[in-house]
C-alpha cells in the first residue's frame, strides 16, 4: 500500500507517560479519529485524534499515539492508517518533551482561538486511555493547564452532597450548564473527568438568562471540601461553576433524599428523567431487592473482604425468567461485575423455599436448582479499610440494591471461604491464581507476629551448647516422654530445651513440663505462645529465646532409639564432607527418620526434573525398608527435615525472617529448607543416624473439601514464591 503524501508540521510533542505521546500541529488533510499507528513499518498501537480548521482555513490537529513502551523507542517513521487503508506519514519527531506545559504554551501561542476545541479533543482522547496512579499526573497537568486557559466563570455551586457510592450531587445556578448527560471536569487537588446528568429549574432570584441547576456527577468524586471548580462545556466554550463561599455541605446519606425532593421542580422531560435515573442508581443503604415486582430474589450466605486484595461473595440468586441483566459489587469507588465470572452451585433448598410463592408459581422447573453462586472481585488500590459495599442488580426497568456486610479476614472466615469454593470447578486453577491465592497472601501479610512469654523451669544453664526447640501445637500431654529420652542421653546435659506451647495446647502441659524438668534436672524454657498456629510459627517465636549458637528443631513425634545422635549431627555441621556440599557454607543437617515399622520416612529430599522441565521435590526411598539405605556418610540433599534438623542459629534467623505463608504444614518444611539455601546455607542428610518419627493422625476432624482447597492454594503459593529459583 502506497503512502499518501502528507504535509504536516509538528508544533509540539509531549510524552504523557511510558506509552502515550500527544502531538499538536498543522496538517494538509484530515486525520482519522481512531486508527492504527505504525512505527518503522510495524503495527504497534493506536492513534486517536481530532482536527479543526482555523479562520485562515488551515487545518490543525491534536492526537494521541498509544504504543506499549513508547518512551523507550526512537522511531524514524510514524505512519497512521486512514479509513481507506492508506498510510499517512508524519514528519520525524526531533524535540519530544515531558512537560505538558509545553503543549499548553504552544496551543496558546499558535492557536489561542482554538483552545476550547483543543480541550474538547484532550478530554475525549485522555478519557479513553488507562493510566496508573503515577502515570496520570502529566495527563492531569495537561487538562488542568488547558482548563485554566479557557474556562470562564459561569455561576456557583451552592449545595454539595456525597452519595454512598462516591457520586456527587451539585445544586446551584448557571447561565449555560448543559441539560442532560455531559462530561465535566472536577478540579480539586487534581483534575479528573466525570459524567454528569443535569437539569435546570426556575429560580426567581436569577436573571432571565440564568437558571437553577441540579446535577448528579458519577463517582468516585473528590471530597466536597476539596473541590475548587467544576468545569463544563457550554454552547460557547468551556465555563466553570465556582464554589460559593457559604456553600452547604450535606451530611452523609442526605444527598439521595434531597435530590429526590428536587425532582418535581426540574424542567425538561428528558433532562428530568436522566436526573431521576441517576438518583435511582444511587445506593442509599436500603435493601430494595425484595421490592422488585419481577420474580427475582437474592440472598447472601457470607462475604469476606481482604483490604488491598478483594472480596469473596457467596449466596444465591433466584431468577427463573432471566430478568437480571447484571450483578455488580460497588463501594468505596469500586465497581466490579460478579455475574460475568461467578461459579454456579445447586441450591435445592432455595427452590423448595419459593416453590409455593405466588410470584414464582409455575416458573421454577423441577431439577433446575442452579441458584447458588460464589464470586470474587479484585479491588483497586486506594480503597479504605472501612469502606462499605453493596450489590447492585440491573434489570430492564431499573436497579435494585442489597447491602453487603463483609466479614474481616479472620482464620474462621477464611476457612469458610475456602470451604465454599468448589475444588472440582474447571476454572479452579484460575480462581486460585487470580483470587484465592492473592487474597490469602494479603491476609497473611497483615497478621501480627505471635507474642510469647518465657517461663524458666528445671535447672539453670549459663551457656547452653545447643538450643532444642520442641513445638507443641495440639492437645498432647505426653512430651514428658521426649524429655525423658533427652535426660537419658549425655548429649543433652548442656542443652536448653524450649518447649513452645502454641495454639491448641492442653492446659495441663505447663504443669507436666515443670514436673518433668525438675525430676530429670533438665534446663527447660516453657514458651507460652497461644497465637502460634502451627509448629513453624512456634519455632519463629522461640528463636527470640534461644541462647545457643546452634538450634535443633525437634518435633514431639520424633523419638530417639539410641544415644549420641546429637553429637553426630554436630560433627557433620563442624566438618561437612558430603559430596557436592559447599565446605564453607553453613549447614542444616538431618538424620534418617523411620516409621514405627522401620520403613523409611525421611532420607533426604531431592529435586527431580520431569517432562517439560517441570521440577518437583521427592522424598527419597519414602516407604522403603530401611535395608535399602546403603549410604553411611553425609550426603548433600536439596532439603533437610524440619522435624529433626540441626543448624546455626543465625542461619535459621535469616531463613525465618521472610518465611512463606501457607495454609497447611506440607509445604512449610520444604519452604524452610529452600530459604536456608537462599540465605547461603546448604542441606545434609546423615544416613547412619536413625530416629523413629511416629506417624500421628490429626487430633481434630478435618473437612476433606477444605483440605483439598488448602492444598491447591499452597501449591500455587509455593510455585509463586520459588518458580524463579526452581527454573534456575
Amino acid at each position: 500500500m502506497k503512502d499518501r503524501s502528507t504535509k504536516a508540521d509538528i508544533t509540539a510533542a509531549v510524552l504523557l507517560d511510558e506509552d502515550t505521546l500527544m502531538l499538536f500541529g498543522a496538517i494538509d488533510q484530515p486525520l482519522p479519529a481512531d486508527s492504527v499507528v505504525m512505527l518503522d513499518g510495524m503495527i504497534d498501537g493506536r492513534f486517536r485524534g481530532g482536527c479543526w480548521t482555523d479562520a485562515a482555513g488551515e487545518r490543525w490537529f491534536l492526537g494521541a499515539i498509544r504504543v506499549t513502551g513508547l518512551a523507550h523507542m526512537r522511531p524514524s517513521r510514524i505512519e497512521i492508517e486512514d479509513a481507506q487503508g492508506k498510510h499517512l506519514l508524519l514528519p520525524r519527531l526531533s524535540n519530544v518533551r515531558t512537560n505538558p506545559a509545553h503543549l499548553v504554551a504552544a496551543l496558546r501561542e499558535v492557536q489561542p482561538q482554538a483552545l476550547d476545541t483543543a480541550l474538547d479533543v484532550a478530554v475525549t482522547l485522555l478519557s479513553g486511555l488507562d493510566a496508573g496512579e503515577g502515570e496520570a499526573d502529566r495527563r492531569i497537568r495537561l487538562l488542568t493547564g488547558l482548563a485554566h486557559e479557557v474556562s470562564r466563570p459561569d455561576g456557583f455551586a451552592e449545595v454539595l452532597g456525597r452519595f454512598r457510592d462516591g457520586a456527587l450531587m451539585v445544586q446551584g445556578w448557571s447561565h449555560g450548564f448543559p441539560a442532560g448527560a455531559s462530561p465535566v471536569l472536577i478540579e480539586a487537588d487534581d483534575l479528573r473527568t466525570h459524567s454528569s446528568a443535569a437539569a435546570p429549574f426556575h429560580r426567581p432570584d436569577l436573571p432571565d438568562d440564568a437558571a437553577g441547576l441540579l446535577a448528579i456527577l458519577e463517582g468516585p468524586v473528590a471530597s466536597p471540601e476539596a473541590i475548587r471548580r467544576i468545569h463544563f462545556r457550554a454552547a460557547d466554550g468551556w465555563r466553570h461553576l465556582a464554589i460559593f463561599e457559604h456553600r452547604q455541605l450535606l451530611a452523609d446519606g442526605v444527598a439521595s433524599a434531597h435530590a429526590r425532593d428536587m425532582l418535581g421542580q426540574l424542567q425538561g422531560d428528558a433532562a428530568r428523567r436522566g436526573v431521576a435515573a441517576a438518583i435511582a442508581a444511587r445506593y442509599n443503604g436500603v435493601e430494595t431487592v425484595s421490592q422488585i415486582q419481577a420474580p427475582v430474589r437474592m440472598g447472601l450466605d457470607m462475604a469476606v473482604r481482604v483490604p488491598g486484595a478483594g472480596l469473596f461473595v457467596c449466596g444465591w440468586l433466584l431468577d427463573p425468567t432471566q430478568a437480571v441483566r447484571a450483578v455488580a459489587v460497588k463501594g468505596g469507588g469500586m465497581t466490579a461485575r460478579l455475574d460475568s465470572d461467578w461459579s454456579r452451585l445447586a441450591r435445592k433448598d432455595v427452590s423448595d423455599a419459593f416453590a409455593h410463592d405466588p410470584l414464582f408459581a409455575g416458573r421454577l422447573l423441577p431439577g433446575n436448582d442452579g441458584h447458588g453462586f460464589t464470586a470474587f472481585a479484585r479491588e483497586p488500590a486506594g480503597i479504605t479499610a472501612d469502606a462499605g459495599f453493596h450489590l447492585e442488580l440491573t434489570l430492564a426497568d431499573g436497579i435494585a440494591f442489597l447491602p453487603l456486610p463483609c466479614q474481616p479476614p479472620t482464620g474462621d472466615s477464611l476457612r469458610r471461604m475456602l470451604g465454599a469454593v468448589n475444588p472440582d470447578s474447571p476454572a479452579i486453577d484460575r480462581v486460585v491464581s487470580a483470587h484465592l491465592g492473592p487474597m490469602l497472601r494479603t491476609a497473611a501479610s497483615g497478621r501480627a507476629a505471635p507474642s510469647s512469654v518465657l517461663h524458666p523451669m528445671g535447672r539453670a544453664l549459663r551457656s547452653p551448647r545447643v538450643s532444642v526447640i520442641l513445638p507443641v501445637c495440639d492437645g498432647r500431654e505426653d512430651v514428658d516422654l521426649n524429655l525423658a529420652r533427652m535426660a537419658n542421653d549425655p548429649d543433652f546435659v548442656e542443652t536448653e530445651i524450649l518447649v513452645v506451647a502454641g495454639a491448641g495446647t492442653h492446659e495441663r502441659l505447663a504443669g507436666m513440663v515443670r514436673q518433668a524438668a525438675g525430676f530429670y534436672r533438665l534446663a527447660v524454657g516453657f514458651v507460652a505462645a497461644p497465637t502460634a498456629s502451627d509448629p513453624f510459627e512456634a519455632v519463629a517465636v522461640a528463636l527470640a529465646h534461644a541462647r545457643a549458637d546452634r538450634v535443633l528443631l525437634l518435633s514431639p513425634s520424633v523419638l530417639p532409639t539410641e544415644r549420641g545422635w546429637l553429637s553426630a549431627l554436630e560433627r557433620a555441621i563442624r566438618k561437612p564432607n558430603a559430596v557436592g556440599s559447599a565446605a564453607l557454607a553453613p549447614v542444616m543437617v538431618s538424620p534418617t527418620l523411620l516409621y514405627e515399622d522401620h520403613s523409611v520416612r525421611f532420607a533426604g529430599i531431592v529435586a527431580v526434573e520431569g517432562p517439560g522441565g517441570a521440577v518437583t521435590y521427592e522424598r527419597r526411598f519414602a516407604g522403603y525398608p530401611r535395608d535399602w539405605l546403603k549410604e553411611q556418610e553425609a550426603s548433600a540433599v536439596d532439603a533437610a527435615s524440619a522435624d529433626c534438623g540441626l543448624l546455626p542459629r543465625d542461619l535459621l534467623v535469616r531463613a525465618m525472617a521472610d518465611r512463606g505463608r501457607y495454609l497447611g504444614l506440607e509445604p512449610k518444611g520444604l519452604d524452610l529448607c529452600l530459604r536456608v539455601r537462599a540465605a547461603g546455607g546448604s542441606c545434609l542428610w546423615l544416613p547412619k543416624v536413625r530416629l523413629v518419627a511416629v506417624d500421628e493422625q490429626p487430633r481434630g476432624a478435618r473437612d476433606p473439601r477444605l483440605e483439598r482447597m488448602s492444598a491447591l492454594v499452597d501449591e500455587w503459593s509455593f510455585a509463586e514464591r520459588w518458580k524463579a529459583s526452581i527454573a534456575a
